[in-house]
């Protein structure tokens, strides 16, 4: 389900190689450039044929639904609270997943609960469907059709790779991850080629959930913050490590248009810097808190680069929402810059036509990055961040 929250998918994975150009796959995005990466050490269980993990997020689904479908029926347990979820909230949620039969594909009990903001198509439609309208405390059993889950099954998503483009070792039934965050399972494997499935192992089936709010922050309480320091998939992994932020995404910002692709912007012609943007709680950190973590993670004194990245697009920035950001933020620069001899050269600006970028840049590091070998994003992790996996 959300990517930041839970085991991560390719946990243990231990190998990658490079996809040719020449694999014609044209329902997977940037398969062309994806990453193979073996799933043999993976610490999932299985029941039933089913790999019992956190659900995955709608951005890495094999086969999305459309969003609006009809809600299907639910049951209620009433709670004491009179605040309930609706769209734009952001809750924390325990969950039980099952199939029809009862064999149960995924819980959230045994580890952190599963944290998302209604309607930002970070979950299936059918699980914002059965948190929406809950207070804390209160639970629901949900049954969601395939049409609201993770879609039909789709022939068009299997397909056959050249083998000298996947790693050494790969046998059938083997589970592998895309660059571009989707699962596929190796079918087949002969001299001159994989045969992978990329539907999801969910694909087709009625899901039956009971869910639990545990946490809900109305959307109205919820802040913005923006900041560019160099190649933005360290700095999201940073800020997704920081207590009281709700979700992050990264993109571009600061150009004359929106809409950019990472191509045009790496062009660095568009005016564009690389950013993270920060959805955060003010309740539990403060945006001088957040703007003391980005000047904490990066050089403010190296203009348009961040260590070997070049460009405009890596420069420093905040890129304030609210005059009373921009107040702190120059506030916070000054104070800054007693701990460099060289003056800083951090622009802030209020923001302007933030763009998100492509799916498979979002939460990069804590999926894998480069090399397949995923980032701790937990609340409060101090390890070292690798920059590029």
């Amino acid at each position: 389900m959300a990517a930041g929250v839970g085991r991560h998918l390719s946990q243990t994975i231990s190998r990658t190689a490079t996809i040719l150009t020449s694999a014609k796959v044209p329902a997977l995005p940037r398969l062309s450039r994806s990453c193979f990466q073996s799933s043999s050490q993976h610490t999932s269980s299985t029941q039933n044929g089913l790999a019992r993990r956190p659900l995955l997020p709608r951005q890495f689904q094999s086969a999305g639904a459309p969003r609006g479908a009809t809600r299907p029926h639910a049951t209620f347990v009433v709670a004491a609270s009179s605040a309930v979820a609706e769209p734009g909230d952001y809750v924390q949620v325990h969950y039980t997943g099952t199939l029809e039969d009862g064999t149960q594909f995924d819980s959230s009990r045994q580890r952190s609960p599963l944290e998302f903001i209604i309607g930002a198509g970070r979950v299936i439609q059918g699980f914002d469907d059965a948190v929406t309208g809950l207070a804390v405390g209160e639970t629901r059993k949900q049954t969601v059709p395939s049409e609201n889950g993770y879609g039909s099954h789709r022939p068009d998503l299997i397909v056959a790779i050249p083998a000298k483009a996947a790693p050494d070792g790969l046998a059938a039934g083997a589970t592998v991850q895309l660059s571009n965050g989707m699962q596929a399972r190796v079918l087949d494997v002969t001299k001159d080629q994989i045969t992978i499935d990329a539907n999801h192992e969910l694909a087709g089936k009625t899901l039956i959930f009971d869910v639990e709010l545990m946490k809900l922050v109305k959307g109205s309480q919820i802040e913005s913050a923006t900041f560019a320091a160099g190649c933005f998939w360290g700095p999201e992994l940073r800020f997704q490590r920081v207590p009281g932020v709700i979700v992050t995404k990264v993109g571009y910002s600061q150009a004359d248009r929106t809409d950019l692709t990472y191509e045009e912007v790496c062009s660095g012609l568009t005016g564009a810097a690389e950013v993270v943007q920060v959805m955060y709680d003010p309740q539990e950190v403060s945006y001088r808190q957040l703007v003391d973590v980005f000047f904490q993670g990066h050089n403010p004194t190296q203009k348009d680069r961040q260590g070997g990245d070049e460009g405009t697009q890596y420069r420093s920035g905040i890129y304030w929402h609210t005059p009373e950001q921009r107040q702190i933020a120059e506030e916070a620069l000054k104070d800054a810059q007693t701990d460099w001899p060289e003056p800083i050269v951090t622009e802030l600006e209020e923001v302007k036509n933030f763009t998100e970028a492509e799916q498979h840049h979002q939460q990069y590091l804590a999926r894998g990055g480069r090399f397949g070998q995923p980032q701790n994003p937990s609340k409060g992790c101090d390890d070292p961040i690798r920059c590029y996996g």
